[in-house]
């Protein structure tokens, strides 16, 4: 079993049972003792699980990820925000992806009340395909398994189905951040951003400012494989200035009663 997919199972089994100890884990996962401690020590170092005597929890922001219908009511303002300011780099005739996730959802929206057409959108999310059904979009939707979190579609059928296409430009969400890249709670949904990534021409990653505040599971892209990150007004300095000196063009949505946004 592959690192990534045992701390994956790990987290879904800590998940599962609340508190569960290095024997049990040890057992599940068939690997020693020492692999889980190891295991265990590199997700407390991200923020992923507190460590117990003989056992492991998750830190309360990661015991239950936001289902999309409550990630979608978070952050309306900046959001929308940001979308607004994703539609200046969208013209007609262009192939876009559109990543699962709320902010997408939302230049999904934008997209569908602005009439920008000829457009070829790419998604793998079943609420954007919903929006964008009936409005003259050449609409493509990849297929795969249903991720019931994020209504997104992932595994080797969406992974393979991705590879066939290129794009002009790439949108893609992020549940986390850290020093070292955007992060997403699932491997499997790491992969399919990452291939999104290289299968457009030009990558941005859409992220409201509260994304900055927390790491979360999986990094799907470094700083280096990321053209522009576009954020809300209230961004940290710090994350700001990691983005700035790692050679990424950072673009900053502004309120929506600001008339003058800035880059």
């Amino acid at each position: 079993m592959l690192e990534e997919t045992r701390k994956a199972k790990l987290i879904d089994l800590i998940k599962e049972k609340g508190e569960i100890t290095v024997n049990e884990l040890s057992k599940r996962l068939g690997v020693t003792g020492t692999t889980i401690r190891k295991d265990l020590s590199d997700l407390e170092n991200l923020g992923m699980v507190i460590r117990t005597h003989g056992g492991a929890v998750l830190p309360s922001h990661t015991k239950v990820e936001w289902s999309f219908i409550q990630k979608s009511q978070q952050h309306v303002e900046e959001k929308s925000a940001i979308a607004k300011k994703a539609l200046e780099f969208i013209k007609p005739g262009d192939s876009i992806i559109l990543d699962s996730g709320t902010t997408t959802l939302a230049i999904a929206r934008e997209i569908k009340k602005m009439k920008l057409l000829p457009l070829t959108i790419v998604t793998n999310n079943f609420f954007i395909a919903t929006e964008l059904v009936g409005t003259g979009i050449d609409l493509i939707v990849l297929g795969g398994i249903v991720r019931e979190n994020s209504f997104s579609l992932i595994g080797a059928f969406a992974e393979e189905n991705i590879k066939k296409i290129y794009a002009d430009k790439a949108f893609l969400g992020a549940t986390g951040f850290s020093k070292d890249g955007f992060m997403t709670p699932n491997v499997n949904e790491a992969k399919i951003k990452s291939l999104m990534i290289s299968q457009s021409s030009e990558s941005f990653v859409i992220v409201d400012s509260s994304k900055f505040e927390r790491p979360s599971f999986a990094i799907y892209a470094t700083f280096k494989e990321i053209d522009h990150v576009i954020t809300d007004w209230k961004v940290p300095e710090s994350a700001s200035a990691i983005l700035v000196n790692a050679g990424v063009d950072l673009i900053i949505a502004q309120k929506e009663d600001n008339h003058d946004p800035k880059r």
